[in-house]
């Protein structure tokens, strides 16, 4: 296809000159970064090549070009991308609008050299006043486990903490969207004093393995082989080793908490406290609530369907198949609904079978299935070692509420008066202080990890591990 290339120059234009040197501005807004550079061609026409890393367009090249001393507009046809700004400071910054799809973001623009990674102020820069070591050990399943462990300087033995995982395949530093939490919290523990053992996940990173096929056992097992490495370690104080769990990651850290001899305090950071099912309800009620668009009454629409589905998964032995009692239910569900209410759901064309169809092949996973089984009576109560554990009140993954009550209440079942358990008010799921609070404003933020969380968690270390 042909494309007509339209430049337009309404004076001079001096920061191009007569130079094939190209000039380039960078901004982010969010987690989003645009890049762009003017160039000259030898015949002296000017040219604009714009990329957006994160929607992975790469110097597309400008369709039209409109250029002067103060101002730059680009359309790019083929991406459905405008750029419109206006220079300031001598043409080091450019303050633009960018839109695409007919959604405008608008970004400040400095001048770099070259692309420049993403950028949020709180991921931890470098120099680092503490060791960091790449480090690899076994777990089971032949598993080799890589990871980096941050050692304060000194003189020890430390204390040490392994920091473990939620749900989902995530690196060493739970980096999403450039945003770094499990480097922000290791950077924080390790100048207060710990060691601290962050790793890839199954299937991610330099760990091999894969993901899919493992449950949260399996997850457990993996830290009890990181814990067993700290063991190992000469700097490592072997009476003061410790769990910090995120979301299922808390889980684990709660079930190690019960069942390993060797951890000394667990920290829940959004942990499980309730059964696998209770959970499954209360993520997708509150993630349907905070939907756009979604209505009290689709919720509950919603809802009905989910909860028959949960239900029925939960009812059928982990040792029977599901398919033939799964389609039984799904198709009595279906049949005592009326069209509008079928219709709400999206059941119309076809999508019934669709989405019964992806239902029935994730309820059919190992992980699902021990998940939605999952009870937390049969592990909290029995843990003896001081648990701090935390959550934001605006969770809609893991509800602050009744997780954190949960966890209170099978504590102090079990006799255990060590604990502290705190409602962080402002702060979601990934522990930064959200908007809309919603899953999709997630990357979008500026925080990496609540500044008060960290703090929480240093004085409660402190007043509950012993240092030498």
């Amino acid at each position: 296809m042909l494309h007509l290339k339209t430049i337009v120059l309404l004076f001079s234009v001096t920061l191009l000159g007569c130079t094939s040197s190209p000039h380039a501005w960078q901004g982010q807004s969010g987690s989003k970064r645009v890049f762009i550079e003017l160039k000259t061609t030898p015949e002296g026409t000017p040219q604009a090549f714009l990329s957006l890393p994160e929607q992975w367009i790469d110097k597309a090249q400008a369709d039209t070009l409109v250029l002067s001393d103060e101002s730059i507009l680009a359309i790019f046809n083929r991406e459905n991308i405008r750029f419109e700004g206006a220079f300031h400071s001598g043409k080091d910054s450019i303050q633009a609008e960018v839109t695409t799809y007919g959604k405008i973001r608008e970004f400040t623009l400095g001048k770099v050299d070259s692309l420049r990674p993403i950028y949020f102020s709180q991921n931890p820069h470098p120099p680092y006043p503490y060791h960091s070591e790449e480090i690899t050990y076994v777990s089971c399943d032949s598993i080799q486990v890589a990871g980096t462990l941050t050692i304060p300087s000194g003189k020890g033995p430390f204390p040490a903490a392994i920091i473990i995982s939620g749900t989902g395949k995530q690196d060493r530093d739970g980096t999403f969207s450039g945003h770094k939490p499990f480097f922000k919290i290791a950077d924080y523990l390790t100048r207060q004093g710990f060691i601290v053992l962050r790793t890839d996940d199954r299937g991610t990173g330099k760990t091999n393995g894969i993901y899919e096929e493992a449950t949260t056992c399996d997850f457990a097992r993996d830290a009890q082989a990181g814990i067993d490495y700290l063991k190992q370690r000469p700097e490592t104080d072997t009476k003061h080793i410790g769990v910090i769990g995120h979301s299922e990651g808390g889980q684990v850290a709660l079930m190690l908490g019960a069942d390993s001899p060797d951890v000394s305090f667990v920290i829940s950071l959004a942990g499980v406290g309730v059964d696998g099912l209770q959970i499954l309800k209360l993520q997708n009620k509150a993630i349907l609530r905070t939907t756009p668009g979604m209505t009290p009454e689709r919720v509950d629409q919603f809802m009905s369907l989910f909860n028959t589905l949960f239900d029925k998964v939960h009812a059928v032995p982990l040792e029977q198949p599901l398919d033939i009692p799964l389609r039984q239910a799904f198709d009595q569900w279906v049949a005592q609904q009326d069209e509008a209410t079928l219709k709400a759901v999206n059941f119309n064309d076809g999508r019934d079978e669709m989405f019964f169809s992806r239902y029935l092949h994730q309820a059919q996973g190992r992980w699902y299935r021990e998940m939605i089984n999952y009870d937390p009576e049969n592990y909290i109560p029995r843990i003896r070692k001081p648990v701090l554990a935390l959550n934001g009140d605006k969770d809609i993954m893991v509800p602050a509420k009744e997780n954190l009550e949960s966890i209170k209440q099978l504590l102090d079942k079990g006799g255990n008066t060590r604990y502290k358990i705190v409602e962080l008010p402002g702060l979601n799921h990934m522990f930064q202080h959200c908007k809309e609070c919603t899953r999709e404003e997630i990357p979008d933020l500026e925080d990496v990890f609540s500044e008060e969380a960290l703090q929480i968690m240093g004085d409660w270390l402190r007043e509950n591990v012993e240092f030498r």
